[in-house]
């Protein structure tokens, strides 16, 4: 007999009503299908990609001037606006509502367990949006919906509208890669740093948001060259938002096995979720910058131990140790073919530039 407890996140979902995406792999998340989301209005659907219960994807579609009920949660939420304008607006009990406008490639996040509520401003197109959520995890943990949505707790450390400053100011840019913000208007076009050790004119922007603990980032990779093969625990979601291109995935031991290999080519809004340990690589094959954008749980595995000892959030990979739990594979490690098969698409999508990978040590 089955003795284990089976999903509670999964069984949240199917009585939403509304469809679950499994696998590693979704092409375009603008043009999923939806369905009906009784619960608080719209269209809606859910993910469940890396064959894993920690970071999720949440897919709505807002119709033309219309409204989402209000909510609030005890899972973490930053959202994403795929296409269409509108407004969130965000409250605590017994304070003002501050109301956030938005359009295309906004960026904006949920405070822990606050009031929240989007509307659609056009009146003739619906707007698609994203939330990226550890909800699986909390309703996983808790298997309580009414914990979970019906909490009376205030977060106000999190959000009080008195003390909160960044939906409104620029944020700050704390150090190298690393940004604080509750609100972005457009990540295609914001300003990234540097990243030398993920491979060649590669840049990157770590975002600290909504007081919260996920880790999210902004990836760019410029225009003929790509990132080194890297893996780390699962729950990632990697979301195109600009360009083109493909992604390698494969598992340790088939480094140079082409068979082994899964290509899978992504524009914007394609979505990779790679499973435990399995090693992914982004390739840009257009002209013009690829980015994306990435949603990950908190890790605090053992290869967030620096080679100085130092302990880091962040998950850095490392090139020095193969059996470390997070490990990026050199390119002069890397099967021949790979970077053969790269030059090939680019001559075939007529990309002339080359700017060949070239390594600037551990990461």
């Amino acid at each position: 007999e089955e003795w284990w407890v089976g999903s509670h996140y999964r069984r949240f979902v199917q009585n939403e009503g509304v469809p679950l995406y499994e696998g590693s792999y979704l092409e375009n998340l603008a043009t999923l299908p939806l369905a009906d989301w009784e619960r608080r209005g719209g269209k809606a659907a859910y993910t469940r990609l890396g064959n894993y219960e920690s970071v999720s994807l949440q897919i709505v579609e807002i119709p033309a001037k219309g409204e989402l009920k209000p909510e609030r949660h005890m899972y973490e939420a930053v959202m994403y606006v795929m296409s269409g304008t509108g407004a969130t607006t965000i409250w605590q009990e017994g304070e003002p509502k501050r109301t956030i406008e938005w359009g295309e490639g906004a960026l904006l996040a949920i405070p822990l367990n606050a009031w929240h509520q989007e509307f659609n401003s056009s009146g003739d197109k619906p707007c698609r949006i994203l939330f990226g959520t550890n909800m699986a995890q909390v309703i996983n943990l808790y298997h309580n919906l009414d914990f979970v949505f019906n909490n009376p707790f205030v977060f106000k450390d999190r959000y009080s509208y008195s003390a909160e400053r960044n939906y409104t100011d620029k944020g700050k840019h704390w150090n190298l890669r690393l940004f604080e913000t509750n609100f972005i208007p457009d990540i295609r076009s914001f300003a990234l740093d540097t990243w030398k050790e993920r491979g060649t004119r590669t840049s990157i922007m770590r975002l600290y948001m909504g007081n919260g603990s996920s880790q999210i980032h902004i990836l760019e990779v410029s225009e003929g060259t790509y990132v080194t093969a890297h893996r780390h625990g699962p729950g990632a979601h990697v979301i195109v938002i600009g360009g083109e291109g493909y992604e390698y995935l494969f598992m340790p031991g088939d480094e140079m096995n082409p068979d082994k290999r899964q290509k899978v080519p992504v524009k914007p809004y394609a979505v990779i979720s790679p499973k435990l340990n399995e090693y992914h690589q982004h390739f840009n094959t257009g002209r013009g910058p690829f980015r994306q954008l990435a949603f990950k749980g908190w890790d605090q595995s053992p290869a967030t131990i620096t080679s100085r000892g130092e302990y880091d959030p962040m998950g850095a990979a490392r090139s020095d140790d193969p059996h470390a739990f997070a490990f990026k594979l050199r390119y002069d490690k890397e099967d021949p073919s790979i970077r053969e098969e790269y030059y090939r698409e680019l001559e075939k999508n007529g990309v002339s530039l080359r700017l060949e990978p070239m390594d600037q040590g551990p990461g």
